[in-house]
């Protein structure tokens, strides 16, 4: 019998969940259980597996989430939990999972794909991107950090969840990446994060002043280092006395070194560079996919518009995006702007997929992509203000 792809069933979600737990050597089978459980948008159908000959050799998670984009949002299928059977590798089954995915993810409507991954080759190959981003390495300081009182760190409460939400909207709301965070969702963090890394602490933490909470943080101790997982800091001040129960907590355990991923541009990061003398690194593990160029489009519209008021509100041109034979017009009237089909005489800008991403996603690669093209002037103009430049952001926390 062939190997077979199929949606997995409730009756048999404890084979696929063995099949991770000997796939992943360094992850605890009960985090992808409560991963997955504690999702408020999950489903057991969510999941694709591997048959071959009755019995489960491969995992796929389709997990349905929603990017933020400025003002509007974008549905994506975030792919988790991958999984091959250490005896049935080098047969195909991961291939199967992927081609598999996608037509899932095209029938369901989700114009593009996010993932993390340690081997980008494995993806590369079914039409993923990487996505670059930058890796934060520090040392924690050792003399004394000074800051002025009147803030208190304590770990959170739920009846804090409305001001949290609050700052991460602030902080989220010019940028691209951005899980978008039910309240549920939220809570349910702090159900599957403990459960991810062995050993290992994690600390929600809000810092109060006045019974105000005005800033955030989600870590995790390890005996190797704190990874900053999300932070909600918007200013120096603010960060410092977190700085400090950070600091206190790896010392109570010999950890003296600090990670993350942020952008160059966060109030955190400035911080950390003059007190803890951090430096970035770029990375490459994140990885995004294009499904539906038209889907990609017409959901980022609320966010054109919203651009096109702010920069350039009266009317533009009209033109096509080609992007690896899939073909949209972008018409730009008055203040609005139209997702549709070609009709033949507007000016045509060809892009491959990954160039087309850079673009969407605010990376400079995309600019350099149009650089590199004979585009008419206003079209040029208009392209690059639907589409600035604007840092990626995605926490550590959302991670598949």
């Amino acid at each position: 019998m062939n190997p077979t792809v199929r949606s997995l069933t409730s009756d048999r979600r404890d084979e696929a969940l063995d099949v991770t737990d000997r796939a992943f050597d360094d992850t605890p089978r009960d985090y992808f259980q409560r991963h997955q459980s504690a999702d408020p948008n999950w489903d057991v159908s969510q999941s694709l597996v591997v048959d071959d000959g009755g019995a489960i050799v491969g995992h796929l998670w389709i997990a349905d989430r929603a990017m933020r984009y400025g003002e509007a949002r974008v549905r994506f299928g975030g792919i988790a939990d991958v999984a091959v059977d250490p005896a049935h590798r080098g047969r195909g089954h991961a291939g199967r999972l992927l081609d598999a995915a996608v037509q899932r993810m095209q029938a369901d409507d989700q114009p593009l794909s996010l993932l993390s991954t340690g081997a980008p080759e494995v993806y590369a190959g079914r039409g993923w991107h990487p996505v670059p981003t930058s890796q934060l390495e520090a040392e924690f300081p050792s003399g004394d950090i000074e800051w002025a009182g009147g803030y208190v760190v304590r770990s959170f409460e739920a009846a804090d969840l409305p001001a949290v939400m609050g700052i991460y909207a602030d902080i989220a709301a010019d940028r691209i990446g951005p899980l978008d965070r039910s309240e549920a969702y939220w809570l349910a963090l702090m159900d599957w994060l403990p459960a991810l890394s062995r050993g290992a602490d994690v600390h929600f933490d809000v810092l109060v002043q006045v019974r105000s909470v005005v800033a955030y943080a989600v870590t995790e101790l390890s005996d190797d280092t704190l990874t900053i997982l999300d932070g909600g800091i918007q200013s120096e001040n603010l960060a410092i006395p977190l700085l400090n129960v950070w600091r206190d907590r790896a010392a109570a355990r010999g950890v003296t070194r600090l990670t993350g991923e942020l952008h160059p541009a966060s109030e955190l990061f400035d911080l950390l560079r003059k007190r803890a003398s951090a430096t970035l690194k770029p990375t490459r593990h994140y990885m995004a996919r294009l499904n539906s160029l038209h889907g990609a489009l017409k959901s980022v519209v609320p966010e054109f518009i919203r651009r096109r008021r702010r920069m350039a509100p009266l009317p533009g041109p009209a033109f096509v995006l080609n992007v690896d034979g899939e073909a949209a017009r972008i018409e730009t009237p008055m203040v609005q702007v139209v997702i549709a089909e070609p009709v033949g005489n507007e000016p045509v800008v060809e892009l491959t997929s990954g160039q087309f991403l850079d673009l969407y996603l605010g990376l400079p690669g995309g600019y350099q992509a149009l650089d590199a093209l004979d585009i008419p002037p206003h079209v040029d103009v208009y392209l690059r203000r639907l589409f600035p430049n604007s840092p990626f952001m995605y926490w550590r926390a959302d991670r598949f």
